[in-house]
């Protein structure tokens, strides 16, 4: 998950610079916006909603300190860096009154611009998993709650009816599974948990694409509740659903629309009787099921923290942090005190976290990240803890693979804007600094993913590069050698006729004289 930068300065070019430096480094930030002065980007804080605000601090109409008040008065979630100059250091730290944390002094070199922008990223995430537990934790106590209502257990009347105005509305629907065990499928008791587990992360990956305020509970280990915004599509939501899971373990979801109802109390009526009807029909399971009432095991919390984590590194530039904390998850599966069915959740947390990475980040191919209910169903007949470890093992080795595909990619698309760079340039100083600063990155950075991606340094790349066009000059013109080395980036000939020389094997003249 990337934040949103809105970049606020009068200057277009340093605009456009700062904004291309973001696009090109890991830094965890996507330029949503750019403003010329401080009005402006007031207009654009409601329609972009940026989760970061890098603001000038001299600017005509609204400087960038009027700019930090209004957002802290009117938009406190957005945190701000003010870019300085050095006479108006003083003045601008009187930002800090306004929570303004990060400050940048002009002129500042690239890589102080990027080391605030991951500090400040950092502090992002912190923040967003702060309140995204917060949030888990809230959901969690009113689907506690809704679960106490529906099934008819102590509850607290006024909470109770709150969450029955948060669900006004709302359209009711009962999923049910019809067997945990159809008869195609060697599924075991034992594999009861992960079968529930796995649903559920198909059910809340197909609910992510509805609206945010869409929810569903577990009411018994085989049946869930979903309060949905009315809406034509929902039939076909559980029909899509229901497919998946059909398709990717063999197990039928029936589902069944109730209406909207006026009260919690109506929707425990319809839920009620629809759950008596099936039990009525015999249609419950003859073994797990009969335990009754159960809570799905869903991890979710588990699974966005690991994605959360697995994000955070892949977006601040960090691969050898995240090949690490995979290995410290398997690592942590193979420990005698992990149970098998504890190891199989926590593979599986694991597993669903890099798949949603992989979808949503890496943008891989689906013929990469694979079908990830037919590995639910291989794991669902794993026997043994080392087996569940070979497993993970081999799902964290395609997520590597789509790691590496995706950083090839990436630098080769910086490395080849480079070389087109070089051969526009060559002609010119063309430095390493020049050429790292075209693309973005810092001169040692560059220079050692230059190294990597082509197998040659930069200034080895660029002398043969010069040579080779000082080699196609001498056969074919008539020009005089100090006039070609001047043509290749050679201001000195004598020192153009030293490196041909050297690397060639032969003075210019000579080389032109036998025709090479």
């Amino acid at each position: 998950m990337k934040g949103s930068l809105l970049i606020v300065d009068d200057e277009p070019l340093i605009r456009k610079g700062l904004a291309k430096l973001v696009e090109s480094n890991p830094l965890g930030w996507t330029v949503v916006g750019e403003a010329g002065n401080g009005r402006e980007a007031v207009a654009k804080l409601d329609e972009l909603k940026p989760d970061l605000v890098m603001t000038d601090i001299r600017m005509p109409l609204m400087d960038g300190l009027e700019l930090a008040g209004y957002i802290s008065e009117n938009r406190p979630e957005t945190a701000v860096i003010i870019l300085t100059g050095y006479r108006d250091f003083e003045y601008a730290q009187k930002a800090i009154a306004y929570s303004v944390k990060q400050f940048l002094l002009k002129p500042c070199p690239e890589e102080e611009v990027c080391r605030v922008l991951q500090l400040a990223y950092g502090q992002y995430r912190e923040q967003a998993d702060a309140r995204e537990r917060e949030t888990v934790q809230r959901r969690a106590k009113e689907d506690q709650l809704l679960r106490s209502v529906l099934l008819r257990l102590p509850y607290d009347a006024e909470e109770a009816a709150l969450l029955e105005k948060k669900l006004a509305g709302r359209e009711v629907w009962l999923l049910q599974v019809d067997s945990y065990f159809p008869p195609e499928r060697e599924f075991r008791s034992k594999d009861l948990k992960l079968l529930q587990f796995a649903i559920g992360n198909i059910l809340q990956e197909k609910l992510a694409a509805l609206p945010e305020d869409s929810r569903w509970i577990t009411l018994e280990y085989d049946s869930f509740a979903f309060f949905l915004p009315p809406d034509r599509e929902n039939a076909q939501f559980f029909s899509e659903a229901a497919g998946i899971v059909q398709k990717l373990l063999g197990i039928t979801l029936t589902a069944k629309r109730c209406g909207i109802p006026q009260s919690l109390r109506e929707t425990v009526a319809w839920l009620n009787a629809l759950l008596r009807g099936r039990e009525d029909n015999g249609n419950t399971e003859a073994d797990e099921g009969k335990a009754g009432p159960r809570e799905l095991p869903l991890n979710e919390t588990k699974v966005r923290l690991i994605r959360s984590e697995l994000t955070a590194l892949l977006l601040l530039g960090r691969p050898g942090e995240l090949k690490d904390y995979l290995a410290g998850i398997l690592h942590s599966i193979r420990q005698p005190s992990v149970s098998l069915d504890s190891a199989k959740i926590e593979a599986f947390c694991m597993a669903m976290a890099m798949h949603d990475v992989m979808r949503k980040e890496l943008e891989a191919d689906p013929a990469v990240t694979g079908d990830m209910g037919s590995r639910v169903a291989e794991l669902n007949l794993i026997y043994t803890s080392q087996d569940v470890e070979q497993w993970l093992d081999g799902q964290t080795r395609v997520f590597n693979q789509a790691l590496l595909h995706w950083q090839t990619a990436r630098n080769s698309g910086l490395i080849n804007r480079a070389v087109r760079y070089i051969e526009e340039h060559y002609a010119e100083e063309c430095s390493l600094a020049a050429v790292a600063a075209h693309t973005h990155l810092s001169a040692n950075y560059f220079g050692n993913l230059f190294k990597k991606e082509t197998g040659e340094s930069f200034s080895g790349y660029v002398s043969r590069f010069r040579l080779d066009k000082a080699k196609f000059l001498l056969k074919n013109t008539d020009m005089k050698i100090a006039e070609i080395a001047q043509a290749v980036g050679y201001p000195d000939s004598n020192y153009f006729a030293t490196a041909f020389r050297q690397t060639i094997g032969l003075p210019p003249t000579e080389y032109r004289k036998q025709g090479c």
